[in-house]
């Protein structure tokens, strides 16, 4: 399941300014990007209102880049580096130069300040009036420099903060930028496991021109194929089924972390993400149960099959209801995060291996009915004071 279906909201925060200095690093991909175009995108991600790029030469080559880039539109490409044409812009601005990789909040936190020179320790963005830019850029300072300088105020540090000198630096840099996407990280299990596969998975993807939606549609293809292979009841047939389903979990881990390294997250991506997931489940447990019952037609397997499908039907409505529908609780977040692992696939590949997949669906049908009311709880547990008092 997807929990996020926004993608970037567009906002923009007005008045805000950045400029993007290039030097002879700004060219380097990281993670499938250059630095300076992944330098702009982390702007507009942060929500500036105008960005400007330093090419320190020629223009053409960021110019065109930038023309056939949707997601650049508005984005001005100067070759000085102390122009009025963009200093008189904006009364102050953010100085990022493309070498420094940080994450979005780390820049808009910058924005959002006023007065004194600001930046973070250790950190190669800051912020700074139009005088003051003026003034050093006077005295030769460009904006591949840190400030001449020491910055009075100080922005707490971000999620990522990396500078990449040269091509050695890469590798570092991505490792920092997959280590930044980190979600339910906080579980062992995922972290040493389940990420590090579909990150071994995605640096590799991030350097080729697959989209983060034909990820989503193979690995709804390899789970559905999956499903469909355990209905042979066999043994190798389980485990190639259980295998090309815990296949289809590694690869469907790929898709939100290439959308947010290259800056394609969309709500249209995030909700083909969470209708595959689900399809790929209500192919699942009918096949399971359809396994055992072509097996043993005088066992239960056709209602857990038939309890296991109510169920997935009241998970879809109690995510829209707590999920989608409005803003959950932090407390609903929680056990949403708890239950939208991938742990249960790995589980499935174990029990398949011990020729004991029956265990994997009278588990599931358990599991599948405590999370819509696990999901509910919290919402119940608040109204149930409530009536009490209007009682008391």
């Amino acid at each position: 399941m997807a929990l996020d279906l926004s993608g970037d909201d567009g906002s923009t925060r007005r008045g805000s300014a950045i400029v993007v200095g290039c030097d002879h690093t700004s060219g380097l991909e990281v993670a499938g990007l250059p630095l300076w175009k992944r330098a702009v995108l982390t702007a507009r991600r942060a929500g500036f209102d105008r960005i400007v790029v330093l090419t320190g030469g020629s223009t053409g080559a960021i110019a065109a880049e930038i023309a056939r880039d949707p997601r650049l539109g508005g984005v001005v490409v100067d070759s000085s580096e102390a122009s009025p044409s963009w200093l008189a812009a904006a009364s102050r601005w953010v100085v990022h130069p493309a070498s420094a990789l940080v994450d979005a909040d780390h820049l808009r936190r910058l924005s959002e300040t006023s007065g004194s020179p600001a930046a973070t320790p250790r950190a190669a963005p800051f912020a700074a009036d139009r005088e003051d830019l003026a003034r050093w850029s006077a005295r030769g300072w460009t904006p591949i420099d840190p400030p001449p300088e020491a910055p009075v105020q100080t922005v707490g540090p971000g999620t990522l903060q990396v500078r990449v000198h040269g091509p050695a630096d890469v590798p570092g840099a991505e490792d920092a930028l997959f280590r930044s996407l980190a979600r339910n990280d906080g579980n062992p299990f995922a972290r040493y496991v389940d990420r590090a596969m579909s990150r071994a998975i995605s640096r590799r993807l991030a350097r080729t021109s697959v989209t983060p939606n034909a990820i989503t549609v193979f690995s709804t293809a390899l789970g559905i194929a999956g499903a469909l292979v355990l209905l042979r009841p066999s043994y190798a047939a389980g485990v190639a089924g259980a295998f090309l389903f815990l296949a289809h979990t590694v690869v469907d881990g790929c898709d939100g972390e290439i959308a947010r390294l290259k800056f394609q997250t969309s709500r249209i991506g995030a909700t083909l993400d969470l209708v595959g997931d689900n399809l790929v489940h209500a192919v699942l447990f009918p096949c399971l149960a359809l396994r055992f019952h072509f097996r043993d037609p005088s066992g239960p397997y056709v209602w857990l099959g038939a309890a296991a499908v109510a169920g997935m039907v009241a998970s879809w409505a109690a995510v829209w209801i707590v999920i989608v529908r409005r803003e959950p609780s932090s407390a609903e977040r929680r056990i949403f995060e708890a239950f939208a692992n991938r742990e249960f696939a790995y589980l499935l590949f174990v029990l398949a291996l011990a020729g004991r997949l029956e265990w994997f669906l009278r588990l599931m049908v358990v599991g599948i009915w405590a999370f819509p009311l696990a999901l509910f709880a919290p919402s119940l547990a608040r109204r149930v004071p409530a009536r009490s008092l209007r009682r008391g």
